[in-house]
Order: C-alpha cells, then structure tokens, then sequence
C-alpha cells in the first residue's frame, strides 16, 4: 500500500474507502476513510496519535489524556472540545500502548467445560459483563472436560499474558492446573475447587442442594432413590453426592452403593447409567440427576422403556433448562445463580488484579433455590393421573424456597460422616467485648427486643473529616463526601476503625443509585441537592449510569475484611425506588407527576427498582451471613405526614418495597428503614411488610416515646439524639439528653442510641464524642440512666 497526493489506497482484500494497518501494511480490521481525514497534513492521515487530536483541539497532549481517561480536573468546555475533536478525527487510543505502560493486556480467560449448557453460558455472560463493565475483553475456552485440550488452552492463554483466567477446571488435580500457580497469574476457580491449591473460588452450594432435593423425595415417601453423578475427580460431584448421602443418613435410610453411579455431566452419560439401573433390576422408584444434562439422559432411558415420569419414576436434578422453563415447568430442580457465579467471580479477579497488597484467598459460597414442580410427583393426583398440556391450566404453580448454606462446622461435620470435606466460606464470628467496646452482637441482641450489656450506638452516616479525623488521630489525605448523594466517602479500613475506636457497633457500608439529581455548591463548599433532570419520556433513556456492580461488592469486601477481629459489624444500606424517582424528577414536579402523570413516574420507580434488586440478590446471596442487617434508604414522609396520600402510598409502594426486600427475606436477615419526616400513619405497613427497624425518628416530627410505647416488642428503633443539640448543645445537655433516652427507651432492647441525621461538618468533634461517651457511661443494661 502507498500513499499518494494524501489520499489512502486499497490493498487486496479491503473495500474502498478502508485503509491497511499503517505498521504492518498487511490486511487488518477495516478502518472507515473518514472526510474529516482529507483536511489533515499527510502524515496525519497515516495514523491519528493524542498529538494530533491536541495540536486540533488547542490544547496540551497531558489534558487530551486526562479526557481520555476520565481524570476529574478538566474544565467541562475543555472537556467537550476534545471529545469532539476525538470524534472528528476517528482517534481510538492505543490499547496495547496503554496496556504496555500499565503490564496488562486487558483481557481475561475464561476456561470453561461445556459451552453447549445453558448453565455455562450463563455464568460466561455473567463474567463478560462484569468484565466489559471494566474494559476487559474475555477469550472463552470449551474444554470438553478434557484436560489435554485445558492445558492446550491454559499454556496459550498464559503466553499470551492474558491478566487472569477464570477456570472450571476438568478435575480436582492441582497439576492440571499448576501453570496457573507456577507463573502466579490471578486466577478464580469456578463451580468446582482443586485440591492443594488455596486460591479464590465461587461454587454454588452442591451440597446443601442435594440434600434439599433428597429430602424432598423422601418427604414425598420415597425410598429407593438413585443417585447418577459426575466424575468422582470432580468436587462438585462428589459434593452432590455426599449431600445424597447425609439425607439419606438423617431419614434413617440405609444406603445402597449400588443405587449410586458415576460417569460425566452429559446427556449420553446420563442415558447410559440410567439404562443400566433399569436393566439391572436395581428398581429405583426415584432418581437424583446431578446436573441437567444428566436428567435428559434419563428422561431419554425411562422413555425408551416405556416408562412415565413422575408416574413410575419421580425425577429431580441440579440446575434448570432457564428458556425450556418458561415454557414447560415440568422438572424439580435445585437451582444455582449461574449469572451471579460468573459475576462473582469476575469480581474476585478483578479486584485481585487491582490489590495493591496481596490478599487472603477468598471463598465464596452462593446459596440454590429450590423450585418444586411435576417431576418429583409431587403434584399427582390421587389416582395417579396427572394430565399436563400447553398452555399448563390448572396445574399449580412452582413452589420455590431458598436453601441457605449450612454453618461451616455442621457442613464440615455432616460431610466427613460420608465422604470427603467440603469447603465453604470463612464466616466472620463476633466476639464478647467489653461494654466499651464495639460488638455486633450486642447490637443484633438489643434489635430483637432483648437486653445486652449496654444499649449500642450507631450512626449510618458521617460525613465530617473534622470528626474522622478528631477520632482517628490523624490527617485524612482525601476529602469526605455524603455518600448519600452517590459517591463514595470514608475508606472502609477508616470507618471500620473509627467505629472500633468509638465502640460503634456497626458501621456501613452503601450501595446508592440516585440518577438525575441536580446538585449545587453552598458557601461553605457542601454539595446540596437543587432539583432533578428527568422531566420527559426521552429522559429515561438516558439516566446516570449505576454504579458497577463488581466495584459495589468489592467495595463491600474491603468493609468485611477491616471488619474481622474487630467486633465492628457491618451493615449493608441501599437506595430504594420512591424518593430516588422523586428526587430525580424534583420534588415539586414528581408530586404534581403523580396527579398527571402517574405512569410515568412509576416507570422511574420500576427502572430504579429492577436495578437495586439485582443489587440488594447479590449481596444477600453472597454476602449474608457476613453482613449485622440490611438497611433500605427511601425517604417517604415529610414532617407533617406522608408525602403522598394513604391509598396511593399503599397502592405504589407496598409491592415495589416487598420486591426489594425479598432477598434479605429469603436470607432472614433483619430488616431496616430509614425514612425522613413524621412517620406514624406509616410505621403499620412498614411493620407489615415485614421490616424490624426504623430509622432516624426525627424528633422535630415525632415522639419517640409514644411510639416506643406503641411498637415495643414490635419494631426497634435507631436514632431520635437532635443534630441540632449536637451542633449547638453544650456537653452537658447532650449528656443530660442520652442519659434520659438510655433510662427511658433502652429497657427491654429495642432501643439504639444514634442521632436524627448525617454527622455533617458544623457539628463540634468533642460533642459528637461526649454522646458516645454518654451512652457507655448510662446505657449499662441494669444501671441505665445511672453513671457506671
């Protein structure tokens, strides 16, 4: 290819108007000849560099760069400029180069056994999306279950320095996998573990699954229920079977070897052994499939004999046919959340490749969810007839229930009573500490109505450096922000540890989408909420991205992590669905919405609620057992009442919130909100949906002694000490304040100390500690209201 009189020529194999590679001069992905390109020197036509793009735009290559690379310092009409400029010139920045500065290629390898399963697919989109989330490029590899072609697959990835693979590996041997190791490349195993080789997994729980659905057949009266796994080398398989074995132990049912078969997870192997079963008279009345392909394999035997499921052989299995489902719910399925596994686990590389100390190999544990449907027989009539035809009339619906992982010790316990040990998660475990100092627990005792050492203390938000620093007894070297606006404030290890400090019991840690909002700057340079943007149709389509769900749950793990050994507890908050849409909207406006145009204030309400719920699943199935309680941030009353009338709040918030609580639900976990303004038409339908704390209890709007009286025993309360004292109260009217709250509303539990709203800078750091110091010195169960 040459150039001549600056206009670009084709070469074999482009179309005119595409240009050759510039370096290579061979063919390469076409690049569009651009009109813009034909008003450039010659040399400018070759290749498009951040010079060029600086030199049209009027400004330095540094502040191109800056754009390029989103850095906050950049003048919006700069910004602007250089974008266009960028457009015009086609100019795309040079990935390898920057990856070349940075040692990585940006992309990830993802290794995984049968790309035809739509379980593995799953998990793959959910691993590309958390990736692309990132800029990273995923390279999927199908190993057959093949370890000679995995380690074809895993020497080409690693040469090509790929910076992390993410593998279900072939089997359990660390030297099929020990390249990985060797060369100390950030990796994940997924769905199954490798033995000899601590490293970050994400494995669903095979067998709290399994024993859910032996239990089940066994509920339903059966007793001779085959078992057709895996291959033994595998851990998931042999998780599947140790769950079959434990529920067969604790019905009393003696096990039969010979009702238990192992061969692949296909739909062949499948077919196989269950012809086998059938031919050898071994009379299986149920069968227990180890994966879904394994399930068609019996379907295909039991109806080549002639024989009907669940009429003469009840089925169940693990994972589901997602889109064959929808159609035919016909199967009894544990199933895992194979998006959120890849999702996980992406998260887990991710982080790890950004750590900039090493960390501790992490395990994550996902919980199935149980789904009970025709093929167990649960459903037969009494004849034992059971007619099924599409559409599906009058048949009921599928059942489903969460199964939450065992505590480690009762699953480790239960394993080695058949065979093997499985590994599950570290739990974090609260520890007994001193009245002075931080305890989770003493905190979960007082919200469940009991009494404990001393009544807790806790704050959701503080946003003063002044205050952080007064504590912490050091100079923060970033600035603190309202988290509460979306952004990111304190440092998890800093708040973790400001909370150990103050003998705070939890601290938290927040997961906020509130697009739209309009914010200005006051004069004492705090950023305060003005008005929202989205007033049409059209603005729907183009809200504020959320925040990167990878980035939320490692966010959330550094909280965990500070948080071992402390006694602090953490506490997970989220934004919910109706102030988001009226704040996004703007107050007035959304109000006016709702007589005019109601519809579409809800669709904001549906857009915000969708997203926080894929949230509020994933950290409830991941992160559960690790978090003190779930908070929801909506903001649903003014100071005179609700914000919208009774049977319009009920008709467009009880659904919504009963959605968003769910999970935490499912999870037994307790159950927060905080909400503004007066709040005591309100408080029967937050108790009937289900939730056990309310927070701040504004004291300009309600009487929290009345209240306690009303609700003691049925809801718990956080909050109510005045800001307002904080800010402009002397030390002993504070103290003289919380003695009478711990005298008055701690007896019984269900009493924590904390003030009506953020912690903002105005409020003096030695008022905010002599509260603190206050509830120590009067919140002694036993003593309360009097010095100790």
């Amino acid at each position: 290819m040459s150039l001549s009189n600056g206009g670009p020529r084709t070469c074999a194999g482009h179309e005119p108007g595409e240009v050759c590679h510039p370096v290579t001069l061979s063919p390469c992905h076409p690049v569009k000849y651009s009109p813009v390109l034909s008003l450039l020197p010659p040399e400018e036509k070759l290749l498009t560099t951040i010079t060029h793009v600086a030199r049209r735009a009027g400004v330095s290559p540094v502040t191109v760069s800056r754009v390029i690379n989103n850095a906050p310092n950049v003048r919006v009409e700069t910004r602007e400029k250089v974008e266009r400029v960028i457009r015009e010139l086609g100019y795309v920045p040079n990935e390898v180069a920057r990856s070349l500065r940075s040692r990585r290629t940006l992309s990830l390898a993802l290794l995984l056994p049968d790309i035809t399963n739509a379980f593995w697919t799953t998990v793959a989109r959910g691993v590309e999306d958390a990736a692309q989330g990132r800029g990273y490029t995923v390279f999927l590899c199908n190993t057959d279950e093949d370890p000679a072609k995995q380690a074809r697959y895993l020497e080409s990835v690693t040469s090509q320095r790929a910076d992390g693979v993410i593998i279900a590996p072939c089997d359990s041997s660390l030297a099929n996998v020990n390249i990985l190791r060797e060369r100390k490349i950030p990796s994940v195993l997924i769905d199954r573990r490798v033995e000899g080789w601590e490293v970050d997994t994400v494995i669903g729980d095979s067998f709290g699954g399994a024993r859910a659905l032996v239990k089940h057949l066994i509920g339903l009266g059966y007793r001779r229920i085959a078992m057709i796994s895996g291959p033994q080398t595998t851990s998931t398989a042999e998780d599947r079977v140790a769950g079959y074995c434990v529920a067969l132990s604790e019905a009393g049912i003696a096990l039969d070897q010979s009702l238990i078969r192992r061969g692949e997870f296909r739909v062949t192997s499948g077919e196989q052994l269950m012809a086998q079963l059938l031919d050898e008279g071994v009379a299986p009345t149920a069968v227990f499939a180890a994966n879904n392909a394994i399930a068609m394999g019996v379907v295909e035997a039991v109806g080549q004999r002639g024989l009907r499921i669940p009429h003469d052989i009840a089925l169940v299995c693990f994972d589901d046919f997602p889109n064959a489902s929808h159609l035919f719910p016909f199967l009894t399925v544990a199933v895992q959340s194979a998006y959120n596994m890849g999702l996980n686990a992406a998260q887990l590389l991710l982080s790890r490749i950004d750590a900039e100390v090493p960390l501790q190999p992490r395990h994550v544990l996902l919980p199935v969810q149980l789904i009970i449907r025709h093929s167990c027989g649960s459903q037969l009539h009494g004849d034992g007839d059971l007619c099924l035809s599409l559409p599906l009339a009058g048949v009921a619906p599928a059942h489903s229930s969460l199964v939450k992982p065992l505590p480690i010790e009762q699953h480790q316990q239960l394993c080695q009573q058949v065979t093997g040990v499985s590994i599950t998660p570290t739990r974090r475990a609260g520890r007994i500490a001193l009245a002075d100092q931080a305890d989770v627990n003493r905190l979960l005792t007082v919200l469940q109505h009991q009494e404990a050492d001393r009544a807790p203390h806790l704050e959701f938000w503080v946003t003063s450096k002044a205050i952080y620093e007064y504590v912490l007894e050091r100079e923060l070297k970033y600035d603190i922000v309202d988290a509460r606006i979306g952004r990111r404030s304190i440092a998890p290890e800093d708040d973790i540890e400001f909370a150990q400090r103050l003998g705070m019991d939890a601290a938290t840690c927040n997961f906020f989408w509130r697009p739209g909002n309009v914010f200005g700057r006051a004069s004492d340079g705090a950023e305060h909420y003005v008005d929202g943007r989205i007033k049409s149709w059209a603005d729907l389509d183009d809200l504020d991205p959320p925040p990167a769900l990878t980035d939320q749950l490692s966010h959330l793990e550094r909280y965990l992590r500070a948080a071992q050994g402390t006694g602090v507890g953490v506490v997970a908050n989220f934004t919910s669905f109706f102030d988001s849409a009226l704040l996004a909207i703007g107050m007035t406006d959304a109000l006016y919405t709702f007589l005019d145009r109601r519809s579409f204030i809800e669709r904001m309400m549906d857009i915000l609620l969708r997203h926080q719920e894929r949230v509020v699943r994933a950290v409830c199935d991941r992160f559960a057992e690790e978090l003190a309680f779930i908070l929801i941030d909506d903001d649903i009353a003014y100071r005179t009442g609700l914000m919208v009338n009774p049977d319009l709040f009920e008709e467009v918030f009880r659904p919504r919130m009963a959605r968003l609580m769910e999970p935490a639900r499912e999870h037994g976990k307790l159950l927060a909100l905080h909400t503004a303004g007066k709040i005591d038409m309100a408080l029967p339908i937050v108790h009937d949906l289900g939730f056990d704390i309310v927070h701040p209890i504004e004291p300009e709007a309600n009487d929290i002694f009345a209240l306690r009286e009303q609700w003691a025993g049925k809801l718990a309360f956080v909050g109510n000490v005045p800001t307002s004292l904080l800010a402009f109260g002397t030390p002993a009217e504070i103290e003289e304040t919380v003695r009478t709250y711990c005298e008055r509303l701690a007896p019984g539990g269900g009493y924590v100390v904390g003030s009506s709203g953020s912690i903002v800078e105005g409020i003096p750091p030695q008022n905010f500690v002599t509260m603190v110091k206050a509830v120590h010195r009067y919140g002694r169960y036993g003593f309360l209201g009097h010095e100790q």
